[in-house]
Protein backbone atom coordinates (compact mmCIF):
# COMPACT_ATOMS: atom_id res chain seq x y z
CA UNK A 1 0.00 0.00 0.00
CA UNK A 2 1.08 3.11 -1.06
CA UNK A 3 1.02 6.72 1.41
CA UNK A 4 -1.68 8.12 -0.74
CA UNK A 5 -3.68 4.97 -0.38
CA UNK A 6 -3.22 5.09 3.58
CA UNK A 7 -3.86 8.93 4.10
CA UNK A 8 -7.09 8.39 2.07
CA UNK A 9 -8.70 5.66 4.17
CA UNK A 10 -7.41 6.99 7.44
CA UNK A 11 -9.13 10.86 6.45
CA UNK A 12 -12.36 8.67 5.19
CA UNK A 13 -12.72 6.90 8.73
CA UNK A 14 -12.06 9.98 10.33
CA UNK A 15 -15.10 12.17 8.28
CA UNK A 16 -17.05 8.79 9.46
CA UNK A 17 -16.20 9.63 13.49
CA UNK A 18 -17.66 12.39 12.71
CA UNK A 19 -20.51 11.50 11.46
CA UNK A 20 -21.33 8.97 13.98
CA UNK A 21 -20.79 11.81 16.57
CA UNK A 22 -23.57 14.01 15.10
CA UNK A 23 -25.57 10.75 14.88
CA UNK A 24 -25.02 10.18 18.71
CA UNK A 25 -25.94 13.73 19.52
CA UNK A 26 -29.18 13.88 17.50
CA UNK A 27 -30.33 11.19 19.55
CA UNK A 28 -29.43 12.40 23.08
CA UNK A 29 -31.43 15.39 21.90
CA UNK A 30 -34.50 14.08 21.26
CA UNK A 31 -33.86 13.92 17.26
CA UNK A 32 -33.72 9.90 17.19
CA UNK A 33 -37.54 9.76 15.47
CA UNK A 34 -35.77 11.76 13.04
CA UNK A 35 -36.77 11.02 9.24
CA UNK A 36 -33.38 12.20 7.72
CA UNK A 37 -29.56 13.43 9.04
CA UNK A 38 -27.60 15.95 7.50
CA UNK A 39 -23.83 14.30 7.29
CA UNK A 40 -20.46 15.45 6.44
CA UNK A 41 -19.15 14.14 2.56
CA UNK A 42 -16.65 10.79 4.05
CA UNK A 43 -14.58 11.29 0.45
CA UNK A 44 -10.22 11.43 1.13
CA UNK A 45 -10.68 14.92 0.33
CA UNK A 46 -9.27 16.16 3.77
CA UNK A 47 -10.78 19.74 2.72
CA UNK A 48 -13.96 18.59 1.57
CA UNK A 49 -16.98 20.31 3.15
CA UNK A 50 -19.88 18.94 1.65
CA UNK A 51 -22.81 18.15 3.67
CA UNK A 52 -25.13 15.29 2.42
CA UNK A 53 -28.87 14.61 3.57
CA UNK A 54 -29.78 10.98 3.46
CA UNK A 55 -32.44 9.41 5.09
CA UNK A 56 -31.77 8.29 8.70
CA UNK A 57 -32.30 4.59 7.54
CA UNK A 58 -30.31 4.82 4.76
CA UNK A 59 -27.08 6.09 6.87
CA UNK A 60 -27.62 3.23 9.56
CA UNK A 61 -27.67 0.28 6.54
CA UNK A 62 -24.50 2.33 5.42
CA UNK A 63 -23.09 1.84 8.55
CA UNK A 64 -23.83 -2.04 9.03
CA UNK A 65 -20.60 -2.65 6.65
CA UNK A 66 -17.46 -1.02 8.01
CA UNK A 67 -16.17 -0.83 4.66
CA UNK A 68 -18.99 1.47 3.04
CA UNK A 69 -19.15 5.79 3.32
CA UNK A 70 -20.93 7.72 2.24
CA UNK A 71 -19.89 10.47 -0.38
CA UNK A 72 -20.73 13.18 -2.13
CA UNK A 73 -21.52 12.40 -6.32
CA UNK A 74 -18.44 12.59 -8.02
CA UNK A 75 -16.22 12.20 -5.17
CA UNK A 76 -15.61 8.71 -5.38
CA UNK A 77 -11.81 7.87 -4.76
CA UNK A 78 -9.62 5.14 -6.64
CA UNK A 79 -9.42 2.49 -3.39
CA UNK A 80 -13.51 2.05 -3.55
CA UNK A 81 -16.18 1.21 -6.07
CA UNK A 82 -19.42 2.50 -6.18
CA UNK A 83 -22.20 0.56 -3.90
CA UNK A 84 -25.18 2.84 -4.93
CA UNK A 85 -25.66 6.56 -6.85
CA UNK A 86 -28.55 7.86 -4.64
CA UNK A 87 -30.16 11.58 -5.20
CA UNK A 88 -27.47 13.96 -3.48
CA UNK A 89 -25.06 11.09 -2.21
CA UNK A 90 -23.29 7.98 -3.47
CA UNK A 91 -22.70 4.85 -1.21
CA UNK A 92 -18.76 3.61 -2.06
CA UNK A 93 -17.09 0.66 -0.41
CA UNK A 94 -13.43 0.38 -0.01
CA UNK A 95 -11.38 -1.96 -1.22
CA UNK A 96 -8.00 -3.69 -0.59
CA UNK A 97 -5.65 -2.61 2.23
CA UNK A 98 -7.86 0.69 2.28
CA UNK A 99 -10.75 -1.40 3.27
CA UNK A 100 -8.99 -3.27 6.07
CA UNK A 101 -8.11 0.06 7.32
CA UNK A 102 -11.38 1.14 7.42
CA UNK A 103 -12.94 -1.45 9.01
CA UNK A 104 -10.25 -1.46 12.09
CA UNK A 105 -11.51 2.01 12.26
CA UNK A 106 -15.08 1.20 12.16
CA UNK A 107 -16.38 3.04 15.39
CA UNK A 108 -19.36 0.41 15.15
CA UNK A 109 -18.83 -2.96 17.04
Amino acid sequence: MNLWEERAARNEALFREVNEQVRDLAGRHGDSGREQITVVCECSDDRCVEQLELPLTAYEEIRQDGRQFVVAPGHEGDFEHVVARERGYTIVKKEGTAGRIAEQADPRP
